[in-house]
């Protein structure tokens, strides 16, 4: 189908594709200079993606934190992280929200995450920039005060609360079009397209299907009765290329709905017109399909833009490109069409699984041209010059009457102004939930419409799409994390490190770290490890991981806190044997050895350890349970004002040691005997919870010192089979070495190996 054009605007023969916007008569150019028009530039507001970064938050404590000073410093700690520069309260508002200030600017990066770690907290009822305003919140841009469409709360768009949620971030929309001409406004956020025109007499450019998406002009020459007129280039491309993501205060021009979004252009249409066979191609390259001969698009669109239309239904070539789009995730918004008709008879506007879209003028009602009918889904700016000139919608533009010539801006009017107002609505409710389905964004953004201020018999949808509306729509349809406690496995001693085990997040999350050095954030400790450094002695450490999954609100966790880490023992040096083993006896602060007056700790690792010493790090291996020992004690020998009677008695009623019986019928304890290895194997034994009838022993001894009629040879052996001693290798046999003292570095090594093999408890937390 190919497409003739008349003066008073785009109309055709039946199945004639058009533009969808009023042309002649209709349009009023205005050049890219602000000072030959004596626009006043406008103050600047503070929002992420300004020029003027944003330093204070304001944060709506629920719970404890509305009340607990140190549950909202532990939040603004979390929160310095991502700033790099400390946070700090500086006031409360009059409903009981507090403002932190950071220290410095913020990039709008830096911004966005600190909001991002405040809205993660459960005790966070919400996290806003504090905002910097003058006259208004508005873009810098020198035109932004003419485009009444985007912030007038009668006819436009209401977008400047939607622009503190959501600026289209991330969201590629495509749009098929004439192509489009270079501009400043347009060029930081134009990615690369493609040119689809297949036909040498339309594409005006001299050449076929290639990727340059440039609009060389759409102008051509039609007949009338005295013979041909020639109607000049639209460079409508560009116009509904701005309207969707023209760039926000750079100080040029005019700013986009999604001025946050990248515009991929593809071009369809040529001179007077294009192929449908072209348009579909171009709308399955768009949303990433295969195209024959057709390059793959290597960024494919989640919104497509199709301000076009011809007479007629909606027929298979249309449907078929229209639903593979959907089906790979993007969202199809139409023009409805300009000529005061139904319009069920102009496709694809009448196809099923697009967003069709009426035009509304300066008033906000029903543009006089736009077509209407419940077909029609929802209704937007699409500018009325009934009104004057000021009724139209201003973007950018080209002068060039033919070829593309000079940058410039231009008021326009038409349902092809309508559609990219929808089309970067939908981009701003994607950047913000990428999740949602072509299907749920038509859905929210139709129940979100405000009802137009004039009636609407004839069918213009819902309503009038409301930007604000829509964004808080697509943000109360993110799904909740459920974020588990995150446990730290190692053990905090210096040189050695910590990871983190996450738990059990929905699948396809992403995690971040951050660990924590007494409740401050270390910077750069930002990986599911941490390497215990010098900086870390006499600090907890903990770990708060957050996740992020598109489609749901970001949730965070944090770990419980290690046990103080401790000061490397002076007489323990690096490489010494046991070494690892005695920095987790610290670490668990099972042994922290003896201070020193100099500040340093000695361990005292050739020093052998007394029965009263072993219940101590008994009790403390075993999670320095809840206990409470008898006002009577268990033996003769350990008085109750016994510095570990504690722990002796809990030994006695563990059934670990009972000591000695006595021929009075009393028990003696011996604190201050040597334990010697057979003994240990025993304690061992009892205090993983072996009876005599758990263990069978070999019947042939592991080692040539420790005969099998030995009276603890059944707990040797299960010492040596359990690895935790295997005792010492001479010539071809093992010796145990039975009633050799234990010396306090390799009672570390019994230690930490019977934990590693029965986890008697969690390696870093402490209990």
């Amino acid at each position: 189908m190919i497409v003739s054009r008349t003066r008073r605007g785009l109309s055709s023969a039946a199945a004639a594709l058009v533009l969808a916007s009023v042309t002649a008569g209709s349009l009023v150019a205005v050049p890219a200079s602000g000072a030959e028009l004596s626009f006043t530039m406008l103050e600047s507001a503070t929002s992420l993606d300004g020029v003027e970064y944003p330093d204070r938050f304001i944060v709506k404590f629920a719970g404890a934190g509305a009340v607990n000073a140190g549950v909202r410093q532990e939040a603004y700690l979390d929160a310095s992280r991502v700033a790099h520069t400390p946070l700090t309260e500086v006031k409360t508002t009059v409903d009981g929200a507090a403002v932190t200030a950071a220290g410095g600017d913020l990039t709008p990066a830096q911004a966005q995450a600190v909001l991002d770690e405040l809205s993660a907290r459960p005790d966070v009822e919400y996290a806003e920039v504090d905002r910097w305003v003058k006259a208004a919140a508005t873009p810098t841009d020198p035109f932004y005060p003419d485009q009444w469409n985007l912030s007038d709360q009668i006819a436009g768009m209401r977008l400047n609360a939607a622009w503190d949620r959501s600026t289209g971030a991330g969201v590629r929309v495509a749009v098929i079009d004439t192509g489009i001409t270079t501009h400043r406004d347009l060029a930081g956020n134009v990615i690369g397209g493609y040119d689809f025109v297949s036909d040498l007499d339309v594409a005006v450019d001299g050449n076929g299907r290639d990727n340059n998406p440039q609009d060389p002009g759409d102008w051509c020459d039609v007949p009338t009765g005295n013979g041909t007129e020639r109607i000049p280039s639209s460079w409508h491309g560009t116009h509904v290329a701005g309207i969707v993501a023209a760039q926000a205060n750079n100080g040029l021009g005019v700013a986009g709905v999604a001025y946050g979004a990248k515009v991929q252009p593809v071009r369809a249409l040529g001179a007077c017109g294009g192929w449908e066979s072209d348009i579909a191609d171009a709308i399955v390259w768009a949303a990433g399909g295969s195209v024959s001969n057709v390059p793959a698009n290597p960024t494919p669109a989640k919104v497509i833009n199709l301000s076009l239309g011809a007479d007629g239904a909606c027929d298979g070539v249309f449907q078929s490109a229209i639903d593979t789009a959907t089906q790979r995730g993007a969202v199809v918004v139409v023009a409805a069409g300009n000529e005061d008709q139904n319009v069920a008879n102009v496709a694809p506007a009448n196809c099923a699984n697009v967003i069709s879209v009426g035009a509304t003028g300066r008033d906000g009602a029903r543009a006089l041209y736009s077509n209407f009918g419940t077909g029609v889904d929802v209704s937007a700016p699409g500018g009325d010059f009934v009104t004057g000139d000021e009724g139209g919608i201003l973007s950018t533009w080209n002068s060039g009457d033919t070829g593309p010539a000079s940058e410039s801006y231009a008021m326009m009017e038409g349902t092809s102004m309508a559609a990219p107002h929808v089309a970067g609505a939908a981009a701003l409710m994607l950047s913000l939930n990428p999740a949602l389905s072509p299907a749920q964004v038509e859905s929210l953004m139709k129940q979100s419409a405000r009802p137009l201020p004039v009636p609407c018999a004839l069918g213009c949808g819902t309503g009038l799409v409301d930007g604000t509306a829509a964004v808080a729509a697509a943000s109360a349809s993110l799904k909740t994390f459920e974020a588990p406690t995150p446990i730290i496995t190692g053990f905090s001693a210096v040189g050695y490190p910590l990871d983190v085990v996450p738990g059990s997040w929905t699948a396809g999350a992403t995690l971040r770290y951050q660990w924590y050095r007494s409740g401050n954030p270390i910077f750069g400790a930002t990986g599911s490890r941490h390497n215990v450094t010098s900086a870390d002695i006499g600090t907890v450490l903990s770990v708060k991981v957050t996740g992020s999954k598109p489609g749901y609100r970001a949730a965070s966790a944090t770990s419980k806190n290690t046990l103080a880490v401790p000061a490397p023992f002076v007489d323990v040096r690096a490489g010494r044997i046991f070494h690892r083993e005695i920095s987790w006896m610290a670490a668990r602060h099972i042994s922290l050895g003896w201070n020193n007056d100099d500040g340093t700790s000695t361990y005292r690792p050739l020093l052998a350890v007394n029965r009263d010493v072993m219940a101590r790090f008994m009790y403390r291996l075993a999670g320095s349970l809840e206990y409470a020992p008898p006002a009577r004690s268990p033996f003769t020998d350990v008085p109750t004002t016994h510095v570990f009677y504690k722990e002796i008695a809990w030994l006695a009623e563990s059934k670990v040691s009972e000591g000695w019986a006595n021929r009075n019928g009393t028990r003696s304890f011996r604190p201050y005997e040597p334990v010697n290895r057979d003994v240990m194997a025993v304690f061992m034994y009892r205090l993983a919870g072996f009876n005599e009838y758990d263990y069978a022993p070999p019947a042939r001894s592991p080692f040539v010192d420790v005969p099998t009629t030995h009276i603890f040879y059944k707990e040797i052996a299960w010492l040596a089979e359990s690895k935790v001693s295997e005792g010492w290798s001479v010539g071809d046999n093992q010796e145990f070495r039975p009633y050799t003292a234990v010396n306090r570095d390799v009672m570390a090594a019994f230690m930490y190996r019977f934990h590693e093999k029965f986890d008697a408890v969690q390696l870093a937390p402490a209990p």
